[in-house]
């Protein structure tokens, strides 16, 4: 039986993934590929220290939405950047999940409906899609990969490649710090566990999840299946809130971090800024058996092992990665963005750990500073890929939403208030970034 495979975003990730899935013979890989459509209709060049160096030609490669739009897909596979200061994932997926070919509204059979994917970094992400979609099952992965998006349409990966995975049944707690609203909106956004057909869909989803991880796995690749994604998620997020945040700040990349010379400043600051990812998923119920304390330091030297040159670090070359061109120059797809004036991932990587760290009351103030310095950035990005006053309208509600930095709880919260009333901008209609942007779903 033929399983229909949809990539929307054929970066590293999604090539990576997109190569893998089409190893299975049943699977055809139908990939979204907008802005780099030229360079990869012949191919997308593999170089790859784990799957070998291959020109990799998915079942079809197709510019926008619409062409695509022309079949049931069984996995919609996101492996575009999560933007929702920008565009709402919701937004880009709502051509396939309000399709003809697509059963969303009630359907737990995997013959009827399709299941969403995100292979997106961040906290927080799945939550606005869950609210947007009830009835689409989300399988919500942490990707660890070492692979960069080169021009002319080249990836080059390391050795580096897991895909832990789970399906999303919901957040520990609300970050508006209403209570009365955390079992509805953030607990249980699907219904798992409050619908009448919460269990059926439930346990569909998780079949649907175990049935992904068997392709990623039958297709080469490493994928773990989970029951609790979100401690995973948590875990990632420990590795980007502090060296890919680092990275951009310095505009270095990693191995260059973690080099002798300047490991003795970043580490000690790496290592805090680690911590203040703990104490916020802690706040939010994740316990030291889910995350243990020492996944700080494990990350810490996995990541200096992997990418501080051999040479640079003697007595530790039997341990170290292989030392290649890919990997010493790998650079977090933040920096990339930073460099090329992009939008970056800094909302579900920063913004939403100082979401949830406001509501609980925990300081995080380097995460703080981090957010400020990149801020600005992703201030003058945003506002350059803004294409439509749909977009600019969405953009003015989500700045002027809640505070992230500068207070904690309900006096952070009163001195935004205040700031914005002083600005003028103290309308009703301010209350944070919709969803989806309205009008015609964005092909």
């Amino acid at each position: 039986m033929t399983i229909d495979v949809l990539v929307i975003g054929m970066g590293a990730v999604g090539t990576v993934y997109g190569y893998v899935l089409s190893q299975n013979s049943n699977v055809q890989v139908t990939a979204i590929a907008r802005s780099s459509y030229d360079a990869m209709k012949d191919g997308i060049h593999l170089k790859s220290d784990k799957f070998g160096d291959h020109l990799f030609k998915p079942y079809r490669i197709v510019k926008d939405a619409e062409e695509a739009n022309d079949r049931p897909y069984k996995y919609i596979l996101c492996a575009m950047k999560c933007l929702p200061d920008l565009l709402p994932t919701a937004s880009i997926l709502a051509p396939f999940l309000e399709s003809k070919h697509a059963d969303t509204s009630t359907s737990v059979d995997l013959e009827d409906g399709p299941t969403v994917v995100l292979l997106q970094n961040g906290v927080g992400i799945e939550v606005p899609l869950a609210h947007a979609y009830p009835h689409v099952p989300i399988i919500s992965s942490v990707v660890w990969v070492g692979a960069n998006l080169l021009p002319g349409g080249v990836v080059t990966h390391g050795s580096l490649e897991q895909l832990i995975m789970g399906l999303f049944t919901g957040e520990g707690g609300d970050p508006s710090g209403a209570a009365e609203h955390v079992e509805s909106e953030f607990a249980d956004p699907h219904g798992y566990r409050q619908q009448p057909d919460g269990p059926a869909r439930l346990e569909e989803g998780r079949r649907r999840t175990q049935a992904f991880g068997d392709l990623i796995n039958n297709g080469g690749g490493c994928a773990v299946v989970v029951d609790e994604i979100q401690p995973k998620r948590y875990e990632k997020n420990l590795w980007n809130a502090a060296f890919s945040s680092m990275c951009a700040m310095s505009r270095r990349p990693v191995s260059e971090v973690v080099s002798p010379a300047s490991l003795p400043y970043t580490l000690p600051v790496v290592r805090r800024t680690m911590l203040e990812v703990i104490y916020v998923a802690r706040a939010w119920g994740i316990t030291e058996e889910q995350l243990p304390l020492k996944t700080v330091d494990d990350t810490i030297t996995l990541t200096i092992r992997n990418y501080q040159r051999k040479s640079e670090s003697p007595g530790t070359a039997a341990d170290a990665a292989a030392d290649t061109e890919a990997t010493l120059n790998f650079k977090p797809s933040m920096l990339l963005d930073v460099e090329a004036g992009r939008p970056a991932e800094l909302e579900p990587i920063l913004g939403s750990l100082l979401d949830r760290a406001r509501a609980k009351g925990v300081p995080t103030p380097r995460l703080d500073v981090a957010y400020a310095v990149l801020k600005c950035h992703q201030a003058q990005a945003v506002e350059a890929h803004a294409q439509t006053p749909q977009y600019q309208e969405h953009i003015r509600k989500w700045l002027a939403r809640k505070p992230t930095v500068g207070g904690l709880g309900t006096a952070g919260r009163k001195a935004w208030d205040q700031a914005i009333k002083r600005a003028g901008l103290s309308d009703a209609g301010f209350g944070g970034g919709k969803d989806k942007i309205p009008g015609k779903p964005v092909q």
